[in-house]
C-alpha cells in the first residue's frame, strides 16, 4: 500500500461558511496546541482527549485528529513558524494576524466503516466537500476543484469504498485541499542493487548485480542548486532527482538503497562545512524516494556506517572517486552483511596508497604488538592484484577488485 495525495482548492464558498471554516481552523488549531502541551508534561493519550473535549467545542474525531498530528513532533516546537514570531515581536504585523496564520490548517483521517470520512466527506456528483465545523452537527458545503488527471486515476478511491484523509490549509484568501489515499501496488524485487551515496551538492550512486556481486555501473547525480534555491524550487529540483533515479532504477531493473543520515548530530570547527551539511535536504529526498513504490519500485533505507571510510580504501585502488566507491561499498552492505564485514577485514591493516606488492607495515598496539598479524598475505595479495603475483583462490577481495577495474560504465546525470 502506498499513500497518494491528491491536490485541490476551495474553488467556492459563500460568506457564512467562509466564517464558519475560519471558527474550525481557530478551535483545530488550539486543541493542536494544547494536546502538544499536554503531552509534553506527560498526560496520556487518553487523559489529553478527556480534556480536550471538556476545553474545547469540537467532536471526538477532531480530537483525536489535532493530537495525532503533534504526537510525533520534536521539542521546542513553534507553532505557526519562527519567521511569523519574529515578525510579532518586531512589531510588522498585528495580533489578529499572527493569530491568523498560526491556525492555518484542519486535518480529518478517514475511515472504512464511515464510508471514507466522517467529518469531510467528498460529494464527486456535486463537487462539494461536506465540512463538519465541529458542533451541533453543523455542516458547510463548499466547492471543490480536483484536476481532471487525478479524478480520473483515483476517482474510484474517493467514492467512499476506501478511507482518505483530507488536509484544508489556508493560503492567502483561499484554501487549498490535500486528500491522501492508499494506493495498492506490487512492490517487485529486481535483480540488482541501487545503492545511494548523498551528499552536499551531489548524490553518487553504483549498480551492482545481486548474485555475483558484480558492478554494472557507477555515476553521480548534480544536485548543487538544493543548497541555495528557495523551499519551492528545491522540492521541484528534488523530484526531478528521484524521477531521473527512478528512470536508471527501472532500466537496470534495481532495488534502491539509501542510507540513512543523521545530520542534525554533525558539528565542525569550519563554519563553511557545517552550512553545507546542515543545508542537505536528505529527509526529504529520503522521504521523496517512497513514491518511487508507486511504480513498483523497492525502496529500503539502511545504515551508512563504515562505508566512507572502505569507500576511501578503495577509491585509489579503482581509479573511483570516493563517492562512487562509498556507493560501491553500501551496496555489497546491503546485499550482504557478511561480505562487508569480511570486506573491512581485508582492508583493515591495508594501506591504500601502496600497490606494489610490497609487505605492508602493521602498526599494533598493546603488549603483543610484534606477533605476526595472521591473514597477512591474504591482505597483500588482495590489495595489489596488478602486481605480479598469481591469484590466490577463495581470495573474494581480489576477484571483486579485478571486476571493478574491468570495464566499469560511468554514467553522469546532471538534472539542474
Amino acid at each position: 500500500m502506498v499513500k497518494v495525495t491528491i491536490p485541490g482548492y476551495i474553488c467556492e464558498i459563500s460568506e457564512e461558511d467562509r466564517e464558519e471554516l475560519e471558527k474550525l481552523l481557530f478551535k483545530f488549531g488550539k486543541a493542536r496546541r494544547r494536546a502538544y502541551s499536554l503531552r509534553r508534561k506527560g498526560y496520556t493519550k487518553s487523559e489529553i482527549e478527556k480534556i480536550l473535549q471538556d476545553e474545547i467545542c469540537l467532536n471526538a474525531r477532531y480530537i483525536k485528529d489535532a493530537y495525532h498530528s503533534v504526537k510525533d513532533l520534536p521539542s521546542h516546537v513553534t507553532f505557526g513558524g519562527i519567521k511569523n514570531q519574529r515578525l510579532r515581536e518586531k512589531g510588522k504585523i498585528s495580533k489578529e494576524e499572527f493569530h491568523r496564520r498560526r491556525n492555518s490548517i484542519v486535518i480529518s483521517r478517514g475511515e472504512k466503516s464511515k464510508n471514507g470520512n466522517l467529518n469531510m466527506r467528498l460529494d464527486l456528483e456535486r463537487m462539494e466537500l461536506r465540512i463538519n465545523t465541529g458542533e451541533d452537527r453543523k455542516w458547510i458545503y463548499p466547492k471543490v476543484y480536483i484536476p481532471k488527471k487525478y479524478l480520473e486515476k483515483y476517482g474510484h478511491l474517493l467514492d467512499g469504498s476506501t478511507p482518505y484523509t483530507v488536509l484544508i490549509k489556508r493560503r492567502n484568501d483561499g484554501y487549498d485541499v490535500r486528500i491522501t489515499v492508499e494506493v495498492q501496488t506490487e512492490v517487485k524485487e529486481g535483480k540488482r542493487v541501487l545503492a545511494l551515496d548523498i551528499n552536499a551538492g551531489h548524490i553518487d550512486f553504483a549498480v551492482m548485480e545481486k548474485e555475483k556481486l558484480k558492478v554494472v555501473s557507477v555515476g553521480r547525480i548534480e544536485i548543487h542548486e538544493t543548497q541555495f534555491v528557495r523551499k519551492g524550487k528545491r522540492e521541484f529540483r528534488i523530484h526531478q532527482t528521484v524521477d531521473k533515479i527512478g528512470n536508471i532504477v527501472k532500466h537496470y531493473d534495481a532495488d534502491v538503497f539509501v542510507g540513512k543520515l543523521n545530520t542534525g548530530s554533525f558539528k565542525s570547527d569550519n563554519k563553511k562545512a557545517n552550512r553545507k551539511v546542515k543545508n542537505m535536504p536528505q529527509y526529504i529526498f529520503r522521504k521523496t524516494l517512497k513514491k518511487l513504490e508507486r511504480r513498483g519500485i523497492k525502496v529500503m533505507e539502511k545504515s551508512e556506517k563504515n562505508t566512507t571510510n572502505i569507500g576511501k580504501k578503495i577509491s585509489p585502488l579503482v581509479g573511483l572517486d570516493v563517492h562512487k566507491c562509498s556507493a560501491i561499498a553500501f551496496a555489497v552492505k546491503s546485499i550482504s552483511r557478511n561480505l562487508f564485514r569480511h570486506l573491512i577485514t581485508l582492508l583493515s591493516g591495508v594501506s591504500s596508497n601502496e600497490g606494489d606488492g610490497s609487505l605492508r607495515g602493521m602498526r599494533r598496539r598493546g603488549k603483543r604488538a610484534d606477533r605476526p598479524r595472521p591473514g597477512l598475505r591474504v591482505m597483500r595479495f588482495w590489495a595489489s592484484p596488478q602486481s605480479g603475483y598469481s591469484a590466490m583462490p577463495g581470495s573474494w577481495g581480489l576477484s571483486f577488485l579485478e571486476r571493478l577495474r574491468a570495464g566499469l560504465t560511468c554514467i553522469h546525470v546532471k538534472v539542474c
